[in-house]
């Protein structure tokens, strides 16, 4: 491609070598002044979201609808159309973003939030392009390069493209002018007459002085006070959000060559090294599985005295679960990557040695979901138990997907695989709803005679829980001490979620719709919960306390 020449007009980009353009595009905003607006407002918006933050309830959904709100509005300001792949992305982020909004389990929400920024990265940088699903791993890489520097340019680049726009339009300026005159002229003018008219009612009537005293106490005692914080946080969103609004609307601008798809490294491994590697880790996987065949598939017989308990069993399994993703992850990829094969019956070769070796790491996999469900059967079911179980699924189907796209040789769609890998597993979990799942399994072991963990139930589980806790007792099929028990459990939940949730500092950002759907239910449920008494003890800060068969179960602080 031959170089740009020096008389095209300078709103025009034109791709370089690499179909990339430099940090600093040639391209300006069309309506800075407005797009300079929408950043302050989306800013302030942020700042009245996450001031005083005490829980995420819906605090972190609220701010990714404010930043698809802002690409959109900013998407109709540049008068640039969004691709088909670009709305799907915008879809999928939203989904996931609203994940705090509908579960409260830990997990499930603090995985949602990287992959939204991740998503939200995405769009950042391939908005108005819709290349997102080609991007390899050194797109993303460079992107996260690109969001670094923008952080530091944006917001002053921006600011400075709206001033300019403002002084260099006659039409504009006048305008500009016109409207501040005009409001200035009716601040001048309502000020006095507010004043006027406010002491007059104040004096004639106490009940409106009382209420105008309180108006200017709490002007006075909260708003003024915390000012100087709230400008600085709103500036900080409205900074953040200049820095993607900059990559936005000039680097997703611009279509990048990924194909053909050349590699980033040139092949520097021959296949005599790499056949060394491979069949050296295929034996030892070899030897590994033949030699510890009984230690993998029999199950009970090694968990005796001497030998491993369930805890052992279950843990060992899954560290090596952790090494067989370390494993299939870097060295398959690493040597497929790196390793020159020129001729059909080196590819043969290298394809049958890599797929023997990932063949016997889901061996490995096999047993290590057998030592979870073990462990789970022994002991009952925890988060550290389940998420494990629900991600050797997505670990397998990873693993295969590197087979298929040897097989194939497209590689580059790696990224595209972790990322629908990411997505699906956290809307997996949020669709299944873990604490729903745990307390339903142990409540299920505990009436077939097998212990239950109360404490655990109380002070383990989110509100997400809550409806089958309280379905499971309206059914009447529990023996009568299990029931008991289980009303206590809901008793203790229930003094902890008002000791949480129910301050009045907090206000409704701090609940989601899990959090809704408890209180709903503990104040619908009074009656029974009120029957079950607390005792109170004093460990460095006094609690509540509740006894169930014979355990001290911790409720929640006494104020």
């Amino acid at each position: 491609m031959n170089e740009e020449p020096l008389e095209e007009p300078l709103t025009e980009i034109k791709p370089d070598l690499n179909g990339q353009t430099g940090f600093l595009p040639k391209e300006d905003l069309k309506r800075p002044v407005l797009s300079m607006l929408s950043l302050i407002a989306a800013g302030v918006v942020m700042m009245l979201i996450w001031w005083r933050v005490q829980e995420n309830g819906w605090r972190w959904s609220l701010s990714v609808l404010v930043v698809a709100g802002l690409y959109l509005l900013n998407s109709r300001l540049q008068e640039r159309k969004i691709p088909t792949s670009s709305w799907v992305l915008l879809g999928l982020t939203v989904l996931v973003g609203f994940i705090p909004a509908l579960r409260s389990d830990d997990y499930t929400m603090l995985l949602s939030m990287p992959v939204t920024v991740v998503c939200l990265a995405l769009l950042t940088a391939d908005f108005f392009s819709g290349q997102w699903w080609q991007y390899r791993i050194r797109e993303y890489l460079k992107a996260a390069f690109q969001a670094l520097a923008a952080f530091f340019v944006g917001f002053p680049l921006i600011a400075s493209m709206a001033v300019r726009s403002s002084a260099n339009d006659p039409e504009q300026k006048n305008s500009g002018k016109r409207l501040a005159l005009g409001i200035l002229k009716g601040i001048l003018i309502a000020l006095p007459l507010l004043l006027i008219f406010t002491f007059l009612f104040a004096y004639a009537d106490a009940v409106f002085e009382s209420k105008i005293d309180s108006l200017f106490q709490w002007l006075k005692a909260d708003f003024l006070s915390q000012l100087v914080g709230r400008i600085f946080l709103a500036l900080f969103f409205t900074w953040i959000l200049a820095a993607a609004l900059w990559l936005l609307v000039t680097h997703s601008s611009n279509p990048i060559k990924i194909e053909p798809d050349e590699a980033l490294l040139k092949p520097f491994l021959g296949m005599t090294e790499t056949t060394i590697v491979l069949v050296s880790l295929n034996l030892l996987f070899a030897f590994f599985l033949v030699i510890q065949f009984q230690y993998f598939f029999a199950g009970e017989a090694n968990i005796a005295p001497g030998a491993y308990t369930y805890a052992q069993y279950a843990d060992r399994g899954f560290r090596e679960l952790l090494m067989v993703a370390a494993i299939a992850g870097a060295v398959y990829y690493a040597l497929a990557s790196f390793t020159r094969r020129e001729s059909k019956p080196i590819r043969l070769m290298f394809s049958i040695l890599g797929g023997l070796l990932l063949l016997q790491v889901g061996v490995v996999l096999v047993s290590a979901y057998q030592r979870i469900i073990m462990y789970i059967d022994a002991y009952g079911l925890t988060s550290y138990r389940f998420i494990p179980q629900i991600f050797i699924f997505f670990l397998a189907a990873i693993l295969l997907s590197l087979v298929l796209m040897e097989l194939s040789n497209r590689f580059n769609r790696l990224a595209l695989v972790l990322l629908s890998a990411a997505l699906l597993f956290t809307l997996t979990l949020a669709m299944i709803n873990e604490d729903r799942v745990i307390a339903r399994h142990n409540i299920e072991r505990a009436t077939q005679g097998e212990e239950l963990d109360y404490a655990f139930l109380v002070n383990s589980l989110s509100t997400d829980a809550e409806p089958y806790l309280f379905d499971v007792l309206g059914t009447g099929s529990l023996p009568q001490v299990l029931e008991e028990n289980l009303e206590k459990v809901l008793a203790c939940r229930a003094a902890d979620f008002e000791a949480r949730y129910l301050p009045a500092t907090m206000n409704w950002l701090d609940l989601n719709l899990s959090s809704m759907r408890a209180k709903n239910l503990y104040e619908e449920s009074q009656d029974l919960l009120s029957k079950w008494r607390f005792k109170t003890i004093t460990e460095g800060i006094k609690y509540h306390v509740i006894m169930i068969d014979g355990q001290q179960i911790f409720c929640s602080p006494v104020e």
